[in-house]
């Protein structure tokens, strides 16, 4: 190849790139600064959608005739660890559990936490035995006599809807007397090994998507029956690839996504930020939550 046509197609190159530049500033400017932390693109095939993640990228997901996210962008800030969303209307909380040992309520409450999720109990992963955390009586008297507001949720390895409402009422029974104005959630998860893989000995290990979204179903419905405002505990994958939402659009999703902004589609009230928040009272590190909207005054 001569010098001639070596600098035309050099010529041809840069030209293709401007003009791909151009056209990618044209779209950006068209579009305008992002709104949303998960913008629709377009409709997907066989009931999805394809969409914009701002932490995952272009994806496809189901399609739910359901409420979607509406949270602001811009809205989202973080600093020095702690992420705050400038509504107004947003407030800070902790996750506990028996793991997290003794707790200085009056600490937390000074640090500016407004409210706590408090576990009343889980199932065991293996013989399937319905266990009270320990530290619920405690911890949930602790937290309110310091003046947060508590929700509590339950750590579910539920194989049968009869199991899961046992466990409703194992909750309902064990609240009575509490004033509990924040959610109470129905929290199930495949047991893993370190490794990430499904434990073989785990019961859950064979339960479906669909088992595990009447699950909750059952589980939220008598919460709700009862007065309380009932929700489930998923993250991303959860969400999209497990639970099937349009089934449980009516309570609340406390979501779990440890980013600087949550990026679902989907409509959730509670978003989990991260598992190793410092929090002064707490000797360890703990999950820390901020409920976008406000469930008390």
């Amino acid at each position: 190849m001569n010098s001639v046509m070596k600098r035309n197609l050099f010529l041809v190159i840069i030209c293709f790139l401007v003009a791909s530049l151009l056209i990618i500033a044209a779209v950006v400017l068209a579009r305008g600064p992002r709104v949303s932390p998960v913008e629709k693109i377009e409709d997907g095939d066989a009931g999805t959608i394809v969409v914009d993640d701002v932490n995952d990228g272009k994806m496809t997901i189901p399609y739910y005739d359901i409420p979607t996210s509406d949270y602001k962008y811009e809205l989202f800030s973080e600093k020095n660890g702690a992420v705050t969303y400038e509504n107004g209307k947003s407030a800070v909380g902790v996750t506990v559990n028996m793991k997290y040992g003794d707790i200085d309520w009056a600490k937390v409450k000074e640090s500016g936490v407004d409210f706590a999720m408090i576990r009343v109990g889980y199932r065991a992963y293996g013989r399937g035995l319905i266990c009270p955390d320990e530290k619920f009586e405690e911890n949930i008297q602790g937290a309110s006599d310091a003046g947060l507001a508590v929700g509590v949720y339950f750590f579910s390895q539920a194989i049968t809807e009869a199991e899961a409402e046992e466990e409703a009422t194992f909750v309902l029974e064990r609240i009575q007397g509490y004033q509990v104005t924040y959610p109470i959630a129905f929290d199930w998860e495949y047991a893993r090994n370190k490794d990430g893989n499904l434990a073989e000995d785990a019961r859950t290990k064979n339960c479906t998507g669909q088992q595990i979204t009447q699950f909750a179903n059952t589980f939220c419905k008598k919460i709700s029956r009862a007065g309380f405002t009932a929700s489930f505990f998923a993250d991303k994958t959860m969400g999209y690839e497990t639970l099937d939402l349009s089934q449980l659009s009516g309570y609340d999703m406390w979501y779990s996504e440890y980013r600087k902004v949550p990026s679902f589609y989907y409509r959730f009230k509670i978003w989990q930020y991260t598992n190793e928040g410092e929090v002064p009272g707490i000797s360890v590190k703990v999950p820390v939550n901020i409920a976008l909207e406000a469930y008390v005054s």
